[in-house]
C-alpha cells in the first residue's frame, strides 16, 4: 500500500512521524530525501535496509549553518570555513568526526518546506535520495509514496530535474571533491579557496618558507588525489625586503627537508594596499607592531645565526601551519596510509620515519 501524501501544511505531522521512526520523504533543494532518525552513530539501519543494505555512510540532514557546526562539534577554522561557504550552497560537506577522524557528511537543506521539515524534527537527521539503490531518483510524490518502507511523502509537488548535490570531503589544507553535483569545480574553488600573505622582515626565510612549505604540503594532496581544491594562494613578503637578497644557504638547505626549494625566491616588499589578502601572518614579535590585525606568530629571526636556528625556525612554523589546517575526513581504508605519507614528508627532519 502506498505511503500517505502529505501536504506543506501537514509538516508537524511528518516531524512527528520521523520521530516515532518513520521513514519520510521530504524535498531538498536538489531531490526528494529519504529521512530517519540518526543513532548515537549518525547512522540508522532502517534507512540502510531501506537502501537494500548499502555500506556507505549516509549524511546528516540540517536546516541551517548553526545546527550543522553543533552536531559536528568542535571544528578547526578551516573546516568551519567550508561548512559555512559550501554548506549554504547544496554542498555536502564531510568532516573529521571523532578521535579516528571517520568522515561525517552535512548536507543544509535550503528548501523552504524541507528545512522547516527538519528543524520541526528536533533531532539528528540522516537522509538518502528517494530511489531504489542503484536507480535515479524520483521527482514525483504519487511515485515515490509506492516505494516500500515509508511512512509518509512531504510534498511540494513535482521537483524540476535538477543534479544532485556536490559533494567534498575535508583535508588538511584543501577539499577533495567526490562528486561534482550541483556546483561545479571551478566554482567550488572560488568560494573556498582564499589568499593569504606571510609577512616577516626581509622575506629571505620565515614568510618565504612559511609560504613554500604551504605550497608543498597542497603540493602533495594534488599530486596523489583526484579533485583537489586548495585551502590557500599563500604569498609571503617582508616589511624591509630588498629583491636584489637571496636567500641565505642555511635556509636553503633546511627548506629542502621539507620539500620547499628556496634557490629561485626574490623577496616582495610588504605593501599594506596590495591584495586583499583574507589572512595576513606577521612572523614575529618585530613584525606585530606594524601589523596590529594580523595573526601573530611568534618565530624566531635566524638571520645571520648558526645552522641549527633555521632549524628551529622551520619547527616553529611548521607547528603555527597546524591552526590553518583542518583534520582530514577518512573515507576509505586507503586515506590512513595518505595521512601517514604526509606526516613523513612534513614532519620536523628529525621526526620523520625512515
Amino acid at each position: 500500500m502506498a505511503a500517505p501524501i502529505l501536504g506543506p501544511e501537514q509538516v508537524d505531522e511528518a516531524a512527528r512521524l520521523l520521530r516515532e521512526g518513520g521513514l519520510v520523504a521530504f524535498p531538498t533543494d536538489t531531490v526528494y530525501g529519504v529521512a530517519a532518525v540518526a543513532d548515537a552513530a549518525f547512522h540508522s539501519a532502517h534507512l540502510q535496509n531501506f537502501k537494500g543494505g548499502r555500506a556507505q555512510p549516509f549524511a546528516l540532514h540540517v536546516p541551517d549553518v548553526d545546527t550543522a557546526l553543533r552536531y559536528a562539534g568542535p571544528l578547526r577554522e578551516l573546516a568551519r570555513h567550508s561548512v559555512i561557504t559550501l554548506g549554504p550552497r547544496g554542498v555536502t560537506v564531510i568532516v573529521a568526526h571523532g578521535q579516528q577522524q571517520q568522515g561525517l557528511g552535512l548536507r543544509i537543506v535550503r528548501h523552504e518546506l524541507g528545512s522547516r521539515f527538519l528543524a520541526l524534527a528536533q533531532t539528528a537527521v540522516v537522509a538518502t535520495s528517494a530511489n531504489p539503490h542503484g536507480q535515479p531518483p524520483l521527482r514525483d510524490p504519487a511515485r515515490i509514496a509506492e516505494l516500500p518502507g515509508l511512512s509518509a511523502v512531504l510534498s511540494a509537488g513535482e521537483l524540476p530535474e535538477r543534479p544532485a548535490s556536490s559533494v567534498v570531503r575535508m583535508l588538511r589544507v584543501g577539499i577533495q571533491v567526490l562528486r561534482e553535483g550541483a556546483v561545479m569545480s571551478a566554482e567550488l574553488g572560488a568560494l573556498f579557496t582564499r589568499d593569504i600573505e606571510f609577512v616577516c622582515l626581509g622575506n629571505l626565510n620565515r614568510s618565504a618558507f612559511a609560504a613554500g612549505l604551504l605550497r608543498a604540503m597542497q603540493a602533495f594532496y594534488h599530486e596523489k588525489l583526484a579533485g583537489f581544491i586548495p585551502a590557500w594562494r599563500p604569498s609571503s613578503s617582508g616589511l624591509i625586503a630588498n629583491p636584489q637578497a637571496r636567500t641565505p644557504a642555511p635556509m636553503r638547505e633546511v627548506a629542502m627537508r621539507y620539500q620547499v626549494d628556496l634557490s629561485g625566491h626574490v623577496p616582495a616588499r610588504f605593501e599594506p594596499a596590495r591584495g586583499n589578502a583574507a589572512v595576513r601572518v606577521a612572523m614575529g614579535q618585530d613584525i606585530w607592531p606594524a601589523l596590529p590585525t594580523a595573526l601573530h606568530w611568534t618565530v624566531s629571526d635566524p638571520m645571520g645565526m648558526p645552522a641549527d636556528d633555521y632549524r628551529e625556525m622551520a619547527v616553529q612554523v611548521r607547528a603555527h601551519l597546524e591552526s590553518l589546517m583542518a583534520r582530514s575526513a577518512r573515507v576509505d581504508a586507503s586515506d590512513a596510509a595518505l595521512e601517514a605519507g604526509f606526516e613523513k614528508v612534513f614532519s620536523p627532519p628529525e621526526e620523520q620515519a625512515p
